[in-house]
């Protein structure tokens, strides 16, 4: 059987297609991606790195301007005419989309004689490109309940969950015992002794975050005997962040990014940051106590969605971006540390959202809906 994979723009979506596409051919089923956008390139090599067929196709942007909106019929049929063209090259059996806009096209020339194709869904608020294929879709595989499930319009699906490297599975799977936390810890130059918030922001969100803390910090000198932190900033520019966090007499470990962040959740005790999709399911995984501030650009808001999705629940702190002042995250983090054992329970809250078994879902979602399933 093969299958078609288009992974969408960002690594968000890419990752977790790679993540199918190893388990689909594990079990002796054929993969093709699909990748485009300006990271194409790059997807399309590291596909290739795990033995895995990758092609680049063209995209189209949705329209922004007035011309834009002249242009797009045009420039989205030439995009069409293009990906069907590869269609009928590589015969696949279905399709996997991943979302996002780049996933329009793919989507759009899928051919309509009845050949499978599946949705991958993120986040709690149904993406615009899945909504417009939902009808058309054999089925959907979601990551977390959606807030509307007429999104679905009656097609069947599953929540299956986010599929996530194997590292942080692993990682989430054997917790480290008292002794290989403190030597994380050491490695950053940080103590046992005291607890520790993990911060970051993901690739779209970190400056406002950062300018949080920055600002954080003068209210957090009372602490610094209790607390220190983990903070990624996205940025190689951090002295203003570095000045604010000494003369708090705060340690922190800054970095700009962490390819190892298993290892950061297996250090911190809580965690302040973003609400995407991964990493609410990586948060879930290793049960940590949340702060979640929503992105407020991200698209039809979905990160609130998702936030409060686990507020809701009991699972995570859901703080309003624009509501959050360096006072009221101040208290809260003295909340925090006064009061350990309602954050405890709200880490053990939010482990009810892990998938461990994502990926392995995902395939059998696909398996058991095609004709003949798996050769």
């Amino acid at each position: 059987m093969h299958l078609i994979i288009s992974s969408g723009g960002t690594g968000g979506h890419f990752y977790p297609g790679l993540s199918i596409a190893r388990e689909f051919v594990a079990r002796g089923g054929k993969v093709t991606f699909l990748v485009s956008g300006q990271q194409a390139t790059e997807q399309k090599a590291t596909a290739e790195k795990f033995g895995l067929a990758a092609r680049e196709i063209p995209s189209v942007r949705a329209p922004h301007s007035p011309l834009d909106i002249l242009k797009f019929p045009f420039r989205f049929w030439g995009c069409c005419r293009k990906i069907k063209a590869l269609y009928r090259e590589l015969q696949g059996d279905a399709l996997l989309s991943m979302g996002s806009f780049t996933s329009v096209a793919p989507c759009w020339s899928w051919p309509k004689n009845g050949s499978p194709l599946f949705l991958h869904e993120g986040n709690t608020f149904m993406g615009q490109a899945n909504r417009l294929f939902a009808a058309k879709a054999t089925a959907i595989a979601l990551t977390l309940p959606l807030v509307h499930p007429e999104q679905l319009k009656g097609t069947p699906s599953k929540i299956a969950g986010m599929p996530l490297r194997e590292a942080i599975l692993e990682a989430a799977a054997n917790p480290p015992d008292a002794s290989e936390r403190a030597a994380i810890l050491a490695e950053y130059g940080l103590s046992p002794e005291k607890r520790t918030l993990l911060v970051f922001g993901g690739s779209q969100g970190a400056r406002a975050i950062v300018e949080l803390m920055t600002k954080t910090m003068p209210l957090l000198s009372g602490k610094a005997s209790e607390l220190q932190m983990i903070i990624l900033t996205g940025s190689a520019e951090n002295d203003a962040l570095e000045i604010a966090c000494r003369n708090a007499g705060i340690a922190a470990r800054i970095v700009q990014k962490d390819s190892d962040i298993h290892r950061c959740y297996q250090a911190a005790d809580a965690v302040l940051c973003r609400a995407g999709a991964s990493s609410i399911c990586e948060l879930s995984l290793f049960g940590k106590a949340a702060m979640l501030v929503p992105l407020p650009s991200a698209k039809d808001n979905h990160q609130y969605f998702n936030a409060k999705c686990l507020s809701d629940a009991g699972a995570a702190k859901l703080l309003v971006q624009a509501e959050i002042t360096p006072q009221k995250l101040s208290a809260m983090l003295e909340d925090w540390l006064v009061n350990p054992a309602s954050w405890e329970a709200m880490g053990k809250a939010i482990h009810q959202f892990a998938r461990p078994n994502a990926t392995k879902d995902v395939v059998d979602l696909i398996q058991d809906n095609c004709s003949g399933g798996m050769p």
